[in-house]
């Protein structure tokens, strides 16, 4: 009996150190995480990320806002009988579709999700190395090329799909 109670206390001595040891890691773990989601927001400053998406927000909904008139002033070329309530109709129907396609995201969302893709594939340590050379002068200027260069190529990629929407729009 007295070696059976013996077992007992050791089995809940063991119990009680795995907790305490688990409680541990997890809180090491939390502060790592929290440490390197730290740096991937850093990361994400150096690199101009909130303003890259809050342009691509802005480009995508100008777009739209292009869109609309267009295919109502072809629409009154093409049946020039369109009475005025219809017309009326159709323009409270642009505002409504204008007002639901603006992004339902956040910068900071996006931000947010980035890093957590961006993450998934570095260490913290590559991270550390990665921020060092974005904080050196040659890094400094790479990620300055990198804001201007994503400019330019949303502004690219903005003009090629007007000239699409533009085709579209007179075609259809």
């Amino acid at each position: 009996m007295l070696l059976q109670l013996k077992k007992e206390d050791c089995k809940m001595i063991v119990l009680r150190f795995s907790v305490i040891l688990l409680l541990l890691t997890a809180s090491y773990a939390f502060a790592g995480e929290a440490s390197k989601a730290a740096k991937l927001k850093e990361l994400a400053k150096i690199q101009g990320l909130h303003e890259i998406i809050e342009q691509q927000r802005s480009y995508s909904h100008e777009q739209v806002k292009l869109i609309a008139p267009k295919m109502l002033r072809e629409a009154k070329k093409q049946f020039p009988a369109l009475k005025k309530t219809t017309i009326a109709a159709l323009e409270n129907s642009y505002q409504k579709f204008l007002n639901a396609t603006k992004p339902a995201w956040t910068t900071e969302e996006a931000v947010n999700a980035w890093g957590v893709y961006y993450g998934l594939h570095v260490t913290e340590d590559e991270l550390d190395n990665i921020l060092a050379f974005y904080k050196s002068p040659v890094g400094q200027r790479a990620a300055e090329a990198g804001k201007i260069a994503m400019q330019q190529w949303a502004i690219f990629f903005m003009e090629r799909n007007n000239v699409t929407v533009e085709k579209a729009t007179q075609a259809y």
